[in-house]
């Protein structure tokens, strides 16, 4: 079982992205984190979700044109 709320260490591995810019990126609102109320330390906590529909909606459509021209050249996209 995969668990869906993950602590900030390993949200950062998760997701590639550095601790300090997931608190900024939660704090923004682009993704789902806070403090978790239950940690006497403050520790963060991050919606595994929204860590991959943040990535997701970073990831760049291929256009028509550019597919007609990758499959001329011999490369699959």
């Amino acid at each position: 079982m995969t668990a869906r709320w993950i602590k900030l260490k390993e949200a950062a591995i998760y997701s590639a992205i550095g601790k300090h810019r997931l608190i900024e990126l939660s704090r923004a609102g682009a993704i789902k984190g806070f403090q978790d109320p239950d940690s006497k330390r403050g520790d963060w906590i991050f919606d595994r979700n929204s860590l991959d529909t943040y990535r997701e909606s970073q990831v760049t459509s291929v256009t028509a044109h550019e597919k007609a021209v990758a499959i001329m050249r011999g490369i699959r996209l």
